[in-house]
Parts: structure tokens; sequence; C-alpha cells
């Protein structure tokens, strides 16, 4: 199988999703639209991985490739390749195919559980969790999670798209970190504390996130057998 990873930022890694998905003998394909916004057409590409960003869909910041990046998400949809979307890449895929995202009441930094809704392929965590930004799910899909701040896990078909960071690992925590550490004043959080936390739960946050990459997988027809 091959993977086309969009990263929207250079320091936006698939952490533990890559490592897994490579050690699968998946070969990821890794594309930074903020360095090149001619995304890679979907020939040849059996999943689509697209994760976070340090920025809003509507923003200022995503305006010479976002629309390329939306294309390319109703592209998979009408090929059925599957998506798996993270955070930026979970409202990204909700705004392509009809639904808004905009900012939320409340943003969510930190590790917390979600509310499942119904039978679907996401434990409810802890999880860990940074965003300001929510959505509205696009018509035909299926909400599978949320929190008191919005949804937090849907499907779309075969797709799934997730707010959290299943790929959480220390080191991509310190990478994000360079990339802006103000959410953590903003919303009155211990910075170190959280990547002390992290650090904790590393072990388990790797295996709740390969079990969810396995769900993701099983539910691809070529994939799940």
């Amino acid at each position: 199988m091959r993977a086309l990873v969009i990263k929207p930022h250079p320091l936006e890694d698939p952490g533990t999703i890559g490592a897994y998905a490579a050690e699968l003998g998946i070969e990821l394909v890794d594309h930074i639209p903020s360095e090149d916004p001619d995304i890679p057409p979907l020939d040849g590409f059996d999943l689509v991985i697209v994760m976070g960003a340090p920025w809003s869909v509507y923003g200022e910041e995503v305006r010479p490739w976002i629309d390329r990046l939306l294309e390319r998400m109703r592209d998979a949809v009408q090929r059925d390749v599957p998506v798996l979307g993270i955070c930026f890449g979970a409202q990204a895929f909700a705004e392509a195919l009809g639904g808004k995202v905009y900012r939320g009441e409340q943003g969510e930094l930190g590790f917390g559980k979600i509310e499942l809704v119904g039978d679907g392929p996401v434990p409810e965590g802890p999880w860990m969790m940074w965003h300001s930004d929510t959505f509205t799910l696009p018509p035909g899909a299926s909400l599978l999670a949320r929190t008191a701040a919005g949804p937090q896990a849907y499907t779309y078909g075969s797709s799934l798209l997730v707010q959290f960071h299943p790929e959480i690992s220390p080191e991509v925590m310190r990478e994000w970190s360079k990339i802006d550490d103000s959410d953590f004043e903003r919303y009155g959080v211990d910075g170190w504390a959280i990547i002390e936390e992290i650090d904790r739960r590393a072990d388990e946050a790797r295996d709740r996130a390969r079990a969810l990459f396995d769900r993701f997988l099983a539910g691809i027809p070529a994939a799940g057998g």
C-alpha cells in the first residue's frame, strides 16, 4: 500500500501513526503544501493521511494551497480512496464536503476523554487535544465521538476523521512547541507539565494509536480483507 501524507507544516510529523504504518509495510509519501502548493494527484495512492496545522482552514496563511487540498479530499471521496484526517485534516475534510469550520467557543489543550456516540473504531481515550477551531459535520457523515467543545471523530464512507491527535509522542510535542507555544499561556496550562504527561503516557498513547489505525485499515475493503 502507498499513502500520501499531507503535512501542512513541515514539523507536523505523523508520529506514532507514521511509525506504525511503516511497520505494516505501507509506503509513506510526504507532501508539504505550505512549501509546494501543487499537491500530487491521487493516482497510485491507496490512502491519504492529512495531518494537523498551526493555522485555521479559513486563515490567510493557507490561502495559497487550501483550495487544492479541499479538491484532493473531494477527489478521494469520488475515487473511494480512504482518508485519515487528524485535527486540521478532519476540519478540512468537513469543509471540503459541505461542513463549516469556525473558531470554537472553547479550545482544548491536553489529554481528555471523548464521549462515544454509538459503535465505531475510536477508543474513548484519553487522547491528546490541541485546537481552537471546531466544525459542523458534512452531509452524509456519521458522528462517532464528541466533547463539550464539539465533534471529536466522525466517518464518511471508509474515511476516518478525528479532532484529537493520535500521532502524539514526546518528539512530536517538542516539535509543535517549536512552531508556537503561545496557546499554553492563552489556555492557562503548564506546557512543561503536558510534555511530561506525554512522556508518562507514551506507551499507552502509542498502543491506542495503533489500535485506532488498525480499525481504520479494517474499514478499507482492500486492506481489511
